[in-house]
């Protein structure tokens, strides 16, 4: 076989010659150490012979036929496939960066400003009930793990909507959704969301916490008829029916179910509100008018040409704002309000002193928003979710 390989190799000068030993009359033997050299070597000749010659001499390098008529592979045929079984590991990366994409997608499609409020809310909410350490418990975090599972699903299913019902309106406003930017197809975004609606349905009763499945009712009834352009449906066409809507969704969709749940079907307590939740609803239904209004702001070119009437393209974006911003500060003056009402005095002064810098910041942050600018009405929307944040917060000091 040796005799067989070596014209192959000296027609194409591969190999390197191995010096020859006057004294001893004979070749050098390869051994363990000059055996790897040669492979180096071999494998820097290989390199320049893939650039230089066609697929066919690279075949006939790596295998050459036996007496038996079987193909036999020289000892160096990986350096002479270097490039090619490094294609498989190419195509792993690619696979690697295609599941990079689809996450980052689905982190777009869940919306993440809304997606952290959601939770902030929730987590908020579910803390309400406390009385005392005593009843941080296995059985309450379950509970509380099964009111966010719940609360993710509803989420997904009501932003799938939207995007499903929006896609066009979205290609002029927010091309950077997945469905808008083509990430993800109808039927992708399809199937997730009917996924989530019959899997927050199927965990609720699974649950057995009736206030969870008043959460998947709610929110299914107003996701589809805020979105859904149907007969009577698609209210985001009327700021006059989805304001009041929005409100109605916060309280019993949101607020009262979650509270509910937490305190009579995980802590088995009564169902009655306390001062600190009444709080909480009130002021977080009051926030949904400011928060409608400075949403369809940005979209106001978008919506403009898709025959969407807002408030904003009914007054026009400064108008809009200014309406915004001033019923936003009366929401500031009514927690104050609410707030001295505590029986605990430092609550008093936190609520009240809270919402007054809360109140003051919102007057500052507005004297440099742009609401004709898209960009700059966006920005000081997210900063009306970091008041929410907030505002989840300064609850905790009402009792």
């Amino acid at each position: 076989m040796e005799a067989l390989l070596r014209p192959a190799f000296s027609t194409f000068s591969l190999l390197p010659k191995y010096p020859y030993d006057h004294e001893r009359g004979k070749n050098l033997k390869r051994n363990s150490m000059c055996f790897s050299t040669e492979r180096r070597m071999t494998v820097s000749n290989l390199q320049g012979i893939n650039r230089k010659c066609n697929s066919k001499k690279r075949f006939e390098l790596l295998a050459l036929p036996n007496n038996q008529g079987n193909v036999e592979k020289l000892p160096n045929e990986k350096y002479i496939l270097e490039n090619e079984l490094s294609l498989p590991k190419q195509e792993d990366h690619n696979y690697g960066s295609l599941l990079m994409k689809k996450l980052k997608a689905f982190y777009l499609f869940c919306r993440p400003y809304t997606l952290i409020g959601t939770v902030v809310g929730i987590l908020s909410v579910s803390f309400l009930p406390l009385a005392s350490i005593a009843d941080l418990s296995p059985t309450f975090f379950m509970g509380l793990l099964k009111a966010l599972v719940v609360g993710l699903l509803v989420h997904i299913y009501i932003n799938g909507v939207n995007q499903l019902a929006d896609v066009e309106i979205d290609k002029v406003n927010k091309e950077f959704l997945p469905l808008a930017s083509g990430d993800f197809s109808n039927r992708d975004v399809l199937v997730m969301t009917v996924l989530a609606i019959i899997l927050s349905i199927g965990l609720g009763f699974m649950f057995k916490s009736p206030a969870l499945l008043c959460v998947v009712a709610v929110n299914f009834l107003f996701g589809t008829a805020y979105s859904v352009n149907l007969p009577f449906l698609r209210w985001k066409r009327h700021p006059a029916l989805f304001i009041p809507a929005q409100v109605f969704w916060t309280g019993l969709g949101f607020q009262i179910p979650y509270f509910i749940h937490m305190q009579k079907y995980v802590l088995g307590r009564s169902t009655l509100m306390t001062n600190s939740s009444i709080f909480l609803t009130t002021i977080m239904c009051s926030y949904c008018i400011p928060a409608m209004i400075l949403k369809d702001i940005p979209d106001t070119k978008g919506d403009r040409e898709n025959g969407i009437v807002t408030v904003s393209t009914q007054f026009g974006e400064e108008k809009a704002f200014s309406i915004a911003t001033k019923i936003l500060i009366a929401v500031y003056g009514l927690a104050m309000v609410m707030g001295a009402s505590s029986s605990l005095w430092f609550g008093k002064l936190i609520a009240v002193f809270g919402h007054l810098a809360l109140a003051l910041a919102v007057l500052y942050r507005s004297q440099f928003a742009d609401p004709t600018n898209p960009s700059s009405a966006q920005s000081f929307y997210m900063f009306f979710w970091k008041l929410i944040a907030t505002e989840n917060l300064l609850v905790h000091f009402v009792r």
